[in-house]
């Protein structure tokens, strides 16, 4: 008799229950916390604050209309970047459409309700996985789920990189279907997998690589822990079709995905970084829950009860000899493919992460929980397989208890839950009467576990990372000025840094800041010769708020925040987006980034004065290889100051360009401004100076720059700009005067009318990057070039129509490959049909 929607629907009651429960343990941890959205603590620790909330900002103003943009290319940053790889990167999830649910002010609340969404997901996704894998008490299962979705990675690594819970659905996901294919050698199951992992593998290819490689653990697993009965080829068929769903899968999704990693590839490189595994213990201590240690251990806690379970697996005969063999040993080697170099290589890809370095914990933490449940479900008949569990997670408590991972949450719940487990299994021995109030206050607290536990992570984590507040009335404020000074495309109007690093995604706009670690190679490296600060190896861009840059790159208006915290607008006299420049380009030949600002602009307008160290006994200064060496004398009162002079043209604006110099520089004659932090990490690789406006030349030309330093420093030989405000105006006039008729900016693409004229060269204030094709007059597109970074299209005499697209590398490669798949899949399902029919014709016979 077949069942009812109402029969099934109650049958998935613990996969429902797990969901809701492991997001309510979400939840409760931000009320006892305090965070946003139930109290005045910000939430927005890190990247959660400067990436995924201004991305996701975007994103919803890309569905909506209100932005610049599409899926292809991103016109508000970086004076225009490519989007597809932040999407796969930071928003593609598929719960990503929850933006939409919301007003544009309530970004983070979308945010959060991702996080709240994604960990419940996997929660019951790994319930339905469990139920599947072995039959068992419901109401373990949904523990069992509980404690994979709000596992310590996800609370402590995750859940403030919103994307990376998609590896964390992901791998329960695969292992079901793959145990769907293995148990039932159906047609649609092996149809309708592909298309799952396909949208999988668009959700965050990343964290889902790592989920696959789990997921074909466990597969391998299940395969050698069969019991003798099941013959070898009945278990590596069921491997096959596994692997031919999920090549296919990945296959679907090759139309973003290669884009994609051409688009990683073409990235903001990051130094090499050596992995180091960290000690035996610290390794075992994040094993406990409440243990904190975000980007140097890996968040392996599944709760008390589970981690009693799986160290009980061993020791349980209720579970048979083979499979105890297998799933222990399986388990144990992934956990050591965690602190070995190659493992560790294959797990990130061949590409060591610079921070969080046991990204792949999450697997871990599933293969921990899918063990206790084999324990569980088997039941717990005889004291050995309670008490060895409970012996050994004591003495994993003393050990760990001074490890600076361990929280004083830890150190509490351990044992309590070690005492209400123990009681829990006793009275389960009991009549009936006993079970079911022994099963809720067990299941009581391992709800109340996971979420003090969450609530001690966010607690010991902010202690270490900055959050972001959510969006609030200085956001809106400068959000309506970037508004009422709106010129695109004619003109960009930048809303500044004040609230992040991404605030022309956040805010809106179109300013030069960006931060993403799919920043192209190309845009970092153009903006960091143009005399850019940068952050994060450079993939965080800092604005130098230069009217020279100003103007080439059509910057017509700035918000501008002062000491005061009122944001004000300001108004620059600048050139368009798109300028008709003379065909022959102009290069400059000054030194450093005001040589490179020249040839943007197409005109001189620096003076570069020679720079002499002023003579002080407690000072050295040195010319050698290329630069100015500044150095203390022995016995020096540090910190201490010394000056620059040079000579500069009366009247003309001093700028100080010098990316590596740690320490200060005097601006005006009056205030100090640091332009590079002591604490800044390799000056020179983590981060660098923009260049700085330090005063104006006097009646007599002479330039004094006073610098504070406090160890020995190395300028650049020519750190000292003379800049001519009347060349620049007089430039900036002669630019206005393009004859541009009109400009049209499409999603990734721009349309330019002209005047009719002699041969010149179109320039467009972007970055040109690879992927942008050009054509003149309706004719064959091809590359453009570039002036000075900026991309520019060379035109004939008459020429009267000029078009750009913007087609992200490997695209046409994706679209094959996804065809390919798609054929495949199409004939798998013909073949499947074939099959079938020639089965029931021997049946009819």
């Amino acid at each position: 008799m077949r069942r009812g929607p109402g029969a099934r629907i109650r049958r998935q009651w613990p996969v429902l229950a797990a969901a809701v429960a492991a997001g309510l343990t979400f939840v409760i941890s931000g009320v006892i916390r305090g965070t946003y959205p139930f109290g005045d603590g910000p939430r927005s620790t890190n990247d959660l604050g400067q990436q995924f909330v201004p991305m996701y900002a975007h994103y919803r103003d890309m569905l909506t209309g209100q932005g610049v943009g599409d899926l292809f290319f991103n016109w508000s940053s970086g004076f225009g970047v490519p989007f597809l790889g932040d999407f796969m990167a930071y928003v593609g999830s598929t719960l990503s459409w929850i933006v939409l649910l919301f007003p544009r002010d309530h970004i983070d609340l979308a945010l959060f309700l991702v996080d709240v969404f994604a960990i419940g997901i996997a929660a019951g996704a790994m319930t339905a996985y469990l139920r599947r894998l072995r039959p068992g008490p419901a109401w373990i299962a949904a523990v069992a789920g509980i404690s994979y979705g709000a596992c310590g990675w996800a609370i402590d690594d995750a859940a403030y990189m919103s994307v990376w819970l998609n590896g964390l659905i992901a791998f329960p996901i695969i292992c079901l279907l793959c145990e769907w294919i293995l148990s039932r050698r159906s047609a649609v199951s092996l149809l309708v997998s592909p298309l799952v992992i396909a949208l999988l593998w668009t959700s965050h290819f990343y964290t889902v690589y790592m989920a696959t490689i789990g997921a074909a653990i466990v597969v391998a697993a299940r395969i050698l822990a069969y019991d003798a009965s099941v013959s070898w080829r009945h278990r590596l068929t069921g491997a096959v079709r596994c692997i031919i769903a999920v090549g296919l899968g990945i296959g679907l999704a090759a139309p973003l995905l290669l884009p994609t990693f051409r688009i990683v590839q073409a990235a903001r490189p990051s130094p090499d970084v050596a992995f180091r595994p960290i000690g035996a213990i610290d390794f075992l201590a994040r094993l406990l829950p409440g243990s904190e240690g975000v980007g140097a251990t890996p968040g392996l806690a599944v709760g008390t009860v589970l981690l009693l379970l799986v160290v009980s697996f061993p020791f349980n005969r209720a579970v048979p000899g083979r499979e105890r063999i297998v799933w222990t040993v399986t388990v144990a080697l992934t956990m050591l493919s965690m602190q070995v170099d190659f493992t560790h290589d294959v797990w990130h890809g061949f590409d060591t992460p610079n921070g969080s370095q046991y990204r792949q914990a999450f697997v871990v933490a599933g293969l921990l929980v899918i063990v206790g449940w084999m324990s569980a479900a088997s039941g717990l008949r005889t004291a050995l397989a309670v008490a060895a569990p409970v012996g050994v997670v004591l003495v994993l408590y003393v050990v760990t208890w001074n490890v600076r991972t361990t929280t004083t949450t830890t150190r509490v719940v351990v044992p309590l839950l070690i005492v209400i487990s123990v009681a829990a299994w006793l009275a389960s021995r009991r009549p009936d009467r006993f079970r079911g109030l022994a099963v809720a206050i067990l299941v009581g607290a391992v709800i109340a576990e996971v979420s003090v536990s969450s609530a001690a992570i966010d607690a010991q984590r902010s202690k270490i990372l900055s959050a972001k507040a959510p969006w609030g009335e200085q956001h809106t404020a400068i959000r309506g000025l970037v508004e009422s000074a709106s010129d695109w495309p004619m003109h960009r109007a930048a809303p500044g840094a004040d609230q992040t690093v991404n605030d022309p995604m956040l805010i809106g706009g179109e300013g030069p800041q960006y931060y993403s670690s799919t920043i192209p190679d190309r845009v970092s490296q153009q903006l960091l010769d143009l005399g850019f600060g940068y952050s994060s190896y450079g993939r965080a861009t800092i604005d130098p708020q230069n009217p020279v840059i100003d103007v080439a790159f059509a910057i017509r208006h700035r918000v501008v925040v002062g000491d005061d915290e009122v944001p004000k607008l300001e108004r620059y006299d600048s050139a368009p987006l798109v300028t008709v420049r003379p065909a022959k380009p102009f290069l400059s030949r000054d030194p450093g980034p005001f040589g490179v600002q020249e040839t943007a602009l197409g005109a001189d307008v620096y003076t570069i004065p020679k720079v002499l160290g002023e003579k002080d006994p407690e000072v050295s200064v040195s010319d050698r290889r290329g630069g100015l060496t500044i150095a203390p004398t022995a016995g020096a009162v540090l910190p201490l100051e010394t000056r620059l002079h040079a000579t500069c043209a009366p009247g003309s604006e001093v700028w100080f360009a010098a990316p590596i110099y740690v320490g200060d520089v005097l601006v005006d004659g009056h205030h100090w401004v640091t332009n590079l932090d002591p604490k800044a990490k390799s000056p020179g690789i983590y981060s660098g100076a923009p260049m700085l406006r330090v005063g104006t030349a006097g009646a007599d030309g002479k330039v004094e720059v006073q610098l504070r330093l406090s160890a020995r420093t190395k300028l650049p030989s020519s750190p000292i700009g003379c800049l001519h405000r009347d060349r620049l105006e007089a430039a900036a006039t002669q630019l206005g005067a393009s004859k541009v008729s009109a400009v049209t900016v499409g999603g990734h693409s721009i349309h330019v009318r002209l005047q009719p004229g002699e041969a010149a060269a179109v320039v467009i204030a972007v970055v040109r990057i690879d992927g942008w094709r050009c054509s003149v007059d309706g004719k064959a597109s091809r590359n453009p070039s570039a002036r000075g970074g900026l991309l520019a299209v060379a035109v004939p005499a008459g020429a009267s129509d000029v078009s750009c697209a913007y087609r992200p590398v490997g695209a046409r490669m994706g679209l094959a490959v996804g065809a390919i798949a798609l054929l495949g899949l199409m004939l798998v399902a013909a073949a499947l049909l074939v099959l079938r029919r020639r089965a029931a014709g021997r049946q009819g016979w």
